[in-house]
């Protein structure tokens, strides 16, 4: 795993944390027979210490692959999750490879072992109306806010997600909330007077903190702040957000800050 430092996570940790949350993402298949589809991908899983990825699809779908596997094109919408701005897309993940398709045992066998990890109740469907298929990366694209980024294999292979990816949704949700004050606080850092509209904070992360802000001109701004120090715990979390908001390193309250 890569050192946590610096303002903003690296490239390829931004991916896997994409990767990780997978809330809507579409799986392109292609072969001579029926051409090019798509099909709608529920789960999403890194293998460990690869850039193979464990795709969960409809058996249906599967079917398709074939013992010689399938050139594939994997593309997962990274959306905002909690909070006021839910649904909107912040990054565009697109993976290109080999798509393979292991036999049901294989795949049941797998499904528990990704159930340790990342527990979800599609993989109770494995084997009968869902299948396991793995995807050998090849060819992997971010898309964000600082441009198109071409990440190789191997970097994705030795990163990881974000230490918050699974819970940001919780925190956006609290911090979120009108009857919060963390966030307008924290926009002070930015702007010199709020906005009318209430700041949105769109994004936790280790490093730092993303928030939204409409502008006098009626156009949306989105603003970096990074934390003096790179966090690993939810209570360094607290603390972090906490400094930003102009408080104290120790609260006085310390459920004022946790979801």
């Amino acid at each position: 795993m890569r050192s946590l430092v610096g303002p903003v996570p690296e490239p390829a940790e931004r991916v896997s944390s994409a990767l990780r949350r997978c809330s809507r993402a579409a799986l392109g298949l292609s072969s001579a027979t029926s051409g090019e589809s798509a099909s709608e991908v529920s789960l999403v899983h890194q293998v460990p210490e690869t850039a193979d990825l464990w795709i969960a699809l409809p058996v249906a779908d599967a079917a398709t692959i074939g013992s010689v596997g399938l050139r594939a094109r994997l593309e997962v919408l990274d959306e905002i999750v909690g909070g006021a701005a839910e649904g909107r897309c912040r990054r565009i993940v697109v993976v290109e490879g080999l798509l393979e398709l292991p036999g049901v045992r294989a795949q049941r066998s797998t499904a528990g072992e990704i159930a340790r990890d990342l527990p979800d109740p599609v993989l109770l469907d494995v084997g009968t109306g869902v299948a396991l298929v793995r995807l050998r990366a090849e060819r992997i694209v971010l898309t964000d806010d600082d441009g198109v980024t071409d990440i190789e294999p191997e970097d994705l292979a030795t990163s990881g997600p974000d230490p918050f990816a699974d819970l940001e949704g919780h925190w956006l949700d609290h911090l979120n909330d009108p009857r919060c004050q963390v966030v307008p606080r924290m926009a002070l850092r930015v702007c010199r007077c709020l906005p009318a509209e209430r700041p949105l904070l769109i994004g936790i992360d280790r490093a730092g903190a993303d928030i939204e802000l409409v502008g006098r001109d009626g156009r949306i701004h989105r603003e970096r702040l990074p934390f003096a120090e790179a966090c690993t715990t939810a209570t360094e979390l607290g603390t972090q957000l906490r400094l930003l908001a102009g408080g104290s390193r120790y609260p006085l309250d310390r459920a004022a800050i946790r979801p």
